[in-house]
This record gives structure tokens, C-alpha cells and sequence, in this order.
């Protein structure tokens, strides 16, 4: 696995994410414990337009990076890992349920981090 297949795969995660903002919130809600309210599925429409400028952004790095690539891919790791610090805390402070969904989440994040951060050591050697 390379650099450019990890931003690729990341593209792909959170396509399903952005499918699931904006054409399944109730569902999404519903895994995290929250009241599917009106305010809610407006934001679910304006987080999902935000993943989808992050995923964009993700699938078009490789073409546009360059020889620059490994710098992106650790900005992206830190981002990634951050994304799975805040399922870990949130989880500990039961704003969400623990289960499969969540934790399965929180994993993600942390898989993808470590995929960016290996890829973009071996990419800058």
C-alpha cells in the first residue's frame, strides 16, 4: 500500500459518511443516541457538504502534491488520529453509547492515522 491508495481509501470512508449525513441522518443519529431533530438534520446536511470538501480535498492531494506528498500525509495523520482522540473521549464521557458503531469509529480514525503516518515515512525516504 502506498501514500496515494491511503488518501484514496480515507476518500472513500468518508463518502459513506457524506451518503449518510445527507441522505440517512436520522440513521446516523440514531447509532449515536441523539434526538433526530429538525436543527440537527440541518447540520447533518452542512457537516456532510464539510466531509465532502475533506474528502474531495483527500482524493486530490496525491495529483497535486507532488514530490510534497509525505508532508500532506502527516498533517492528515495528525488530523486522523485527532478525529479518533475525540471518539475516545467522547466514548469516556458516555456522550455517545459504547458500541459496536462507536468504538468500530474510533478505531477507524486511529487505523487511518497510523496508515498516513507509516505511508509518509516511507514515501519521504
Amino acid at each position: 500500500m502506498n501514500l496515494k491508495t491511503v488518501f484514496r481509501a480515507a476518500a472513500v470512508f468518508m463518502g459513506m459518511w457524506i451518503l449518510g449525513m445527507w441522505f440517512a441522518p436520522q440513521m446516523i443519529m440514531d447509532q449515536y443516541g441523539w434526538q433526530y431533530t429538525p436543527g440537527l438534520k440541518m447540520m447533518m446536511r452542512f457537516m456532510g457538504l464539510s466531509m465532502a470538501a475533506l474528502a474531495t480535498l483527500h482524493w486530490l492531494i496525491p495529483e497535486w502534491s507532488g514530490n510534497n506528498i509525505s508532508k500532506f500525509g502527516m498533517v492528515s495523520g495528525l488530523f486522523w488520529a485527532l478525529f479518533g482522540a475525540f471518539g475516545v473521549y467522547d466514548l469516556a464521557l458516555n456522550n455517545v453509547p459504547a458500541n459496536a458503531n462507536t468504538i468500530i469509529g474510533a478505531v477507524i480514525n486511529f487505523v487511518f492515522a497510523i496508515l498516513f503516518y507509516l505511508n509518509s515515512k516511507k514515501e519521504a525516504k
